[in-house]
């Protein structure tokens, strides 16, 4: 089986972490590495908890290594208030003793785009700075990609405010760099994703008495008491998990070709991802998705790699 070369970009994150668990166990995939970057928590957070992941799956193996501490343009946005300071949750707090591979990130991407042209993927679960800094350190990457998979965005609503969604307000200028460009963009956005809510008597499922299944039941119950608080739902939605089955079974998505920018301007709609008729590449854009299919194919996932 030739195995398919990947990069993850991630800001770990709950809601990142699982979707690692689940990226990092996939015998088809090959990861080439986990860029960490600030995000959902600071950079030297992010760095550790996807130390943590790759200890915590087997997977030491797979390098990671220190992305952007900031956005390219604007000050460093967080969602500590969503994923605790710890960016486990409020109940999971561990350390790791390894360090992170001594390269610059967007140096990485450029050689390992390279290596492997036509054929690796890159799947951002946090803010594209990184990503965009490769492709501006050698645009020509561009046409070297598969896919870039962003899960951000959202055509019909946000999050971080009333018209963004995080990752992408938390660096819309990188947003902009990488939508604007030649790449092939898949967006896993909110359209999509806040279709899927895991109700919270699936956790259950996902957790097991190993090290990582109880994390990943902490983390989850810890998700699931802030949905409850915040949103009044009793469930969770594990966007990043949901954006990773894209590289698994992509026919549980409905996409449309669009054309997507992304709003610049100071105000309410920074960050927006907007739908335009004309003067932006077309992008792959999921609007829905098969929630139970998706759920049942999360569950599942996590499980099997918490057993591992």
């Amino acid at each position: 089986m030739n195995k398919r070369p990947v990069i993850i970009c991630t800001d770990p994150g709950i809601d990142d972490f699982i979707a690692l668990a689940v990226l990092l166990q996939q015998p088809q995939l090959d990861i080439r590495g986990m860029i960490a970057l600030s995000g959902n928590v600071g950079l030297p957070i992010t760095v550790n908890n996807a130390l943590l992941a790759g200890e915590l799956c087997g997977r030491t193996d797979v390098p990671v290594l220190a992305g952007s501490a900031t956005p390219l343009a604007r000050p460093a946005r967080n969602a500590c208030n969503i994923h605790g300071a710890s960016g486990l949750g409020t109940s999971v707090e561990r350390y790791s003793n390894r360090k992170p591979l001594a390269q610059d990130a967007a140096e990485f991407i450029v050689q390992t785009a390279r290596q492997f042209p036509g054929a690796l993927e890159i799947i951002s679960l946090g803010p594209l700075t990184d990503v965009a800094r490769a492709l501006t350190l050698d645009p020509a990457i561009a046409q070297l990609l598969r896919q870039i998979v962003v899960m951000g965005g959202g055509i019909k609503r946000g999050n971080a405010t009333q018209y963004a969604e995080f990752n992408i307000v938390a660096d819309p200028e990188a947003a902009d760099v990488v939508f604007s460009s030649s790449a092939p963009v898949v967006m896993i956005g909110l359209d999509a994703t806040h279709q899927c809510l895991q109700p919270r008597s699936q956790i259950a499922e996902m957790a097991a008495d190993t090290e990582l299944g109880r994390m990943v039941g902490l983390m989850l119950n810890d998700y699931a008491d802030m949905y409850r608080r915040v949103h009044q739902l009793e469930g969770v939605v594990i966007h990043d998990a949901i954006c990773a089955l894209w590289l698994l079974q992509p026919n549980l998505f409905y996409t449309e070709p669009m054309r997507v920018k992304i709003c610049l301007d100071n105000g309410a709609h920074l960050g927006q991802t907007m739908a335009v008729t004309d003067g932006a590449p077309f992008a792959t854009v999921a609007m829905g998705l098969d929630a139970e299919g998706v759920a049942r194919r999360i569950v599942d996932e996590v499980h099997r790699a918490v057993i591992q």
